[in-house]
């Protein structure tokens, strides 16, 4: 059988073997008109770019998919069970690298093992991103075109922001040099419009697609946030890979779980409960009825009171909380709670094994697939009503 790590274990993440990432194609288009902002002057406001589409152009996020692929972790689904804390090193009652139950849950980017080379790409990206939008009418596009733009533009911010500040045990630490909080800390310029990834989610997105499906495209770079996932968005598969996400999530116990007889869920629905769950409890119960595994929604039938918001896990989404920069690469004594010795390595070390462990039980219980595929439409069956509105 393959190994499963592979993307992730390669000895360094050189771009040798793949396309150069200073080729970046953007846009198949032959010629690139003015923003709508641009020929009328308009004032600066998010709701300019409420969609009004016309126009038949396409992005190409082709280099940022191939980026994706080389430095996403593919963590797998859920085993809906909480990872216990990890044991302490010896002669210490500090654990290094993530604590979190849910640390086996979700993708992670490989912000450990990036090198500089990546992080210029991620600038370079950003820039032509940014260059598009301020010289095409995003609006204009086709709605799935739009969506795509978006949730590829606030990912890559999302990686951008990190990494320049890695190693960093949380985004939440980050802040703007205005003191702003990371979510609310403009940075882009689209159309005379300062942009933070708020206002790309809740200002834009929120503000003009029903569907709330959209929610799990949106990466914030912690644990408890939707993954990342190892494809960019592109209009043809948008649907399908929202859906896989939010499979994914829904379905993890960071998205919801049972605890003393509460049906506990993630923040990250309460966040866009303005926008998609205004009723929340019966809104949210009928929109998670349509993602979850039959033995998880039995556990969601079984919730009598109203469901509730957990703790937000907001450790930062890679494999060693930003710890592996400054750990030794030699094995060190750690006494296992049995009582036994055993050599144990340095906190990427320790989540490669642990995730081998789970990827073992998931072939062992055959769960490879039984989400990714549930319920995804075949080209035969998509009809014009597999957009994302």
């Amino acid at each position: 059988m393959r190994n499963l790590l592979l993307p992730f274990v390669a000895a360094s993440l050189s771009l040798t073997a793949t396309q150069s990432f200073s080729q970046i194609q953007v846009i198949k288009a032959a010629e690139i008109t003015p923003s709508l902002a641009e020929q009328a002057g308009q004032t600066a406001s998010l709701s300019q770019f409420a969609p009004s589409p016309s126009s038949t152009r396409q992005l190409d996020f082709q280099a940022w998919d191939q980026f994706l692929k080389e430095v996403v972790f593919y963590g797998g689904p859920s085993l809906r069970k909480f990872a216990r804390r990890p044991d302490a090193t010896v002669g210490s009652r500090f654990v290094f690298g993530h604590t979190s139950p849910y640390r086996l849950e979700g993708n992670r980017v490989v912000f450990d093992t990036m090198n500089d080379e990546y992080a210029a790409f991620v600038d370079d990206y950003i820039d032509d991103l940014v260059n598009i939008g301020n010289r095409l009418d995003i609006p204009s596009l086709q709605k799935d075109e739009q969506l795509s733009y978006w949730l590829n533009l606030h990912n890559a911010l999302v990686i951008q922001a990190i990494a320049d500040e890695y190693p960093v045990s949380s985004p939440s630490k980050i802040k703007g040099e205005d003191g702003s909080d990371f979510h609310d800390t403009k940075r882009v310029t689209l159309s005379g419009v300062d942009l933070s990834l708020r206002d790309i989610r809740e200002g834009i997105v929120y503000q003009n697609w029903s569907d709330p499906l959209v929610i799990y495209g949106f990466f914030h770079g912690t644990i408890g946030s939707p993954s990342i996932q190892r494809v960019a968005y592109t209009s043809e598969k948008l649907r399908d890979t929202l859906r896989f996400s939010a499979l994914e999530f829904a379905n993890s116990l960071r998205g919801f779980h049972v605890r003393n007889d509460r049906g506990l869920v993630s923040r990250h629905y309460q966040d866009a409960a303005p926008y998609f769950f205004p009723n929340f409890d019966a809104d949210l119960r009928a929109h998670l009825a349509s993602l979850l595994d039959p033995e998880v929604a039995s556990e969601l039938s079984g919730v009598r009171g109203e469901l509730r918001t957990v703790r937000y896990e907001d450790d930062i989404a890679d494999l060693s909380r930003g710890t592996s920069n400054r750990r030794p690469s030699s094995f060190i004594q750690s006494a296992g709670r049995d009582g036994t010795t055993r050599l144990a390595g340095t906190t990427l070390d320790r989540a490669i094994q642990e995730h081998n462990e789970k990827f073992r039980e998931i072939r062992e219980r055959g769960l490879f697939g039984t989400v990714i595929i549930e319920d995804i439409e075949t080209p035969e069956e998509t009809t014009t009503g597999n957009t994302v509105d």
